[in-house]
This record gives structure tokens, C-alpha cells and sequence, in this order.
């Protein structure tokens, strides 16, 4: 094994335990620690096997495996975007209704002390 295998198997596993044992992971949902899990998986089987990246990219009709990992990462990062936008967009509903709702308690409150 090379030295560089070592240190990024070392590296996977490290961000894969903190992953998984991160306090503020119990907002992830299940399928995404699966999806995460098996991309650490995937990512320490290429280290050690470098060239099985070339063969799977060969057979989906791609010239290289960078290429390949290129395309992989590429639209992991867009799925990534958009599923950010998506939540801010459905975090942005919510504070919209817990406001309305700060301001119907406010305008009740000030009328009750106003009667009084």
C-alpha cells in the first residue's frame, strides 16, 4: 500500500466516525447516514484499488475514472444545493408562520392590558 492510501483511508474513516457520532447529526435523515456510509465505503475501496475507478468508468462509457469522479461530484454538489435550498425555503415558511403567530399573541396581549 501506498503511504497516500493510508492517510486517506485514515481520513475517511475519520469524517465517517464523526459523521456518525456528531451531536447535531440527529437532524440528518436516516437515508442521507446511508448514502454517507456508502460513499465512505466506495471512496476506501477506490483508494485501495485506484484502478477499479478506470474500469467502472470505462464500462458507464467514460474515458477516465477522474472523469468519472468528476461527473460523481458534480451532481452530488447540485443535488447538495438544492436540497439546501429546498430546506431554507421550508425554513423560511416556518418563521413566516411562528411570526404571525408572535403577532396575534402581541396584539391580543396589548389588547387585554388595554382593557384593563
Amino acid at each position: 500500500m501506498i503511504l497516500i492510501q493510508i492517510f486517506l483511508i485514515v481520513g475517511f474513516l475519520v469524517l465517517l466516525v464523526w459523521l456518525i457520532t456528531n451531536p447535531s447529526s440527529y437532524q440528518m435523515r436516516a437515508l442521507t447516514k446511508i448514502f454517507a456510509i456508502l460513499f465512505f465505503i466506495i471512496a476506501i475501496i477506490t483508494v485501495i484499488f485506484p484502478d477499479t475507478t478506470n474500469d467502472i468508468a470505462h464500462w458507464f462509457g467514460v474515458a477516465r475514472g477522474a472523469d468519472l469522479l468528476l461527473y460523481i461530484l458534480t451532481m452530488a454538489f447540485i443535488f447538495g444545493m438544492f436540497s439546501s435550498y429546498i430546506q431554507e425555503k421550508r425554513l423560511q415558511k416556518r418563521i413566516v408562520i411562528l411570526a404571525r403567530k408572535i403577532a396575534i399573541i402581541e396584539t391580543d396581549q396589548r389588547n387585554i392590558d388595554k382593557s384593563k
